[in-house]
């Protein structure tokens, strides 16, 4: 069997396990998703980092839910891919902001770095800087970045 096949079928096993609630294993087969599409075919590897943030969600562990979203917009392989992914992002954030949860995206996002992408950084900084009550950080933030969605979720989240 190809890898893509292989990792066509596990991402399938994966998003079962997620409707059946099972996390820790739609976790699993996500991340094993992840590990067989890296570097050969990008949308699955866009999609499983995305049905890790619905597990993660589901658990309410918004920090791993915005790193692995993270994940997939630093690696969309077009354009297209990478705005789709900034929609997403946003979704995840008025989840977030509907259950009062900013505050728990105090820390750090490991996955984004200056180097990987200087907006997505400050972008990550931005809302670190929200989460601990700065707003007036975050506000300056905004002109740096480019990116009109980028600067309305941030927007958003400052409402």
């Amino acid at each position: 069997m190809k890898k893509e096949e292989l990792a066509v079928l596990v991402f399938k096993d994966a998003q079962k396990a997620l409707n059946n609630k099972q996390l820790e294993i739609a976790k699993e087969k996500f991340s094993t998703v992840m590990e067989l599409a890296e570097g050969s075919h990008p949308w699955l590897y866009f999609e499983a980092c995305f049905g890790l943030v619905e597990t993660y969600i589901e658990e309410e562990n918004y920090k791993n839910a915005i790193n692995n979203a993270f994940k997939a917009i630093l690696y969309a392989p077009n354009q297209e891919m990478y705005f789709l992914g900034l929609e997403r992002l946003k979704s995840i954030f008025i989840i977030i902001k509907k259950n009062n949860k900013i505050s728990s995206l105090s820390s750090n996002f490991e996955t984004v770095t200056e180097k990987k992408n200087e907006e997505l950084y400050d972008f990550s900084r931005a809302i670190n800087a929200i989460a601990r009550g700065n707003h007036r950080e975050a506000q300056s933030i905004i002109n740096s970045l480019k990116t009109n969605e980028l600067k309305n979720i941030i927007r958003l989240l400052l409402e």
